[in-house]
């Protein structure tokens, strides 16, 4: 794997809850256009391991970086961790996206605001420019005329449309998407994972939890099995959901498929 090609490099994440063990040692390298759909059955540590490379959860062990650069910490002379500063977090947090299961949209500002509110305050661009693409993110999103209504007045599927255009505004180098549609009635399910499945064709990198076993099917190159806090199985699509070779992923999917 050529190293430029390598947008995010989890090398042996711990992460403990107090005593909980949630995540023993994960290492997962994601490529550049590359989508990695993460399976497993609920608490096997999936989405505390996105929150890990988003640096919304600390880790206890192990190093991540994103584009060769480590994430959230430097290291000591003696090889310890020492967390940088927030803002230098909050620099590096810019190039991946996140979406959350719960949309996180601010409910006093209006679908466009909450997409030009980051990329005005955060990366300074000007707000005729900031307007400019936002409009056009939310027609990507298939949500041209709704750019006036409050989250109020949008179904959990339009919400989360918008932050997905939210977190685009951005420019981020790879998305991350935690169980994004499991908040969802299960009739607007199905725009959310077309928005996702376009992003996919048009080369976006791409690390999404989810239970969608169809999505996962149809729009990853790579399914990532976790289990009790460990990396147990990865491959192909066709291979894990057809030949899986671990008898707890072959459990998992017996109860799921």
């Amino acid at each position: 794997m050529a190293h430029e090609d390598v947008i995010i490099d989890a090398q042996d994440i711990h992460k403990s809850f107090g005593d909980l063990e949630i995540l023993k040692g994960v290492s997962l390298q994601v490529r550049r256009g590359e989508v990695v759909v993460l399976i497993g059955a609920s608490g096997s540590g999936k989405t505390t391991f996105i929150r890990c490379i988003n640096l919304l959860e600390d880790i206890q062990g192990g190093r991540i970086r994103v584009n060769g650069r480590a994430m959230g910490y430097r290291e000591r002379a003696d090889g310890s961790l020492v967390r940088d500063s927030e803002r230098e977090i909050a620099r590096q947090r810019r190039d991946i996206g996140m979406v959350f299961q719960r949309f996180n949209l601010f409910p006093h500002m209006t679908a466009l605001e909450n997409i030009i509110e980051a990329p005005i305050h955060v990366l300074g661009v000007p707000r005729a420019q900031a307007l400019e693409h936002a409009r056009s993110l939310l027609a990507r999103v298939g949500l041209a005329d709704k750019a006036a209504h409050y989250p109020s007045m949008l179904s959990g599927g339009q919400q989360q449309r918008v932050a997905i255009a939210r977190a685009l505004a951005m420019k981020p180098q790879a998305m991350l998407f935690d169980e994004p549609t499991s908040a969802l009635d299960p009739e607007t399910v199905g725009e959310v994972l077309q928005v996702m499945k376009e992003l996919a064709e048009e080369g976006m990198t791409m690390v999404v939890v989810t239970h969608e076993m169809g999505f996962a099917r149809e729009v990853a190159d790579r399914v990532v099995v976790l289990d009790q806090g460990e990396l147990i199985e990865q491959g192909p699509p066709e291979q894990i959901f057809s030949r899986p070779t671990h008898p707890r992923t072959q459990a998992f999917l017996s109860r799921v498929l």
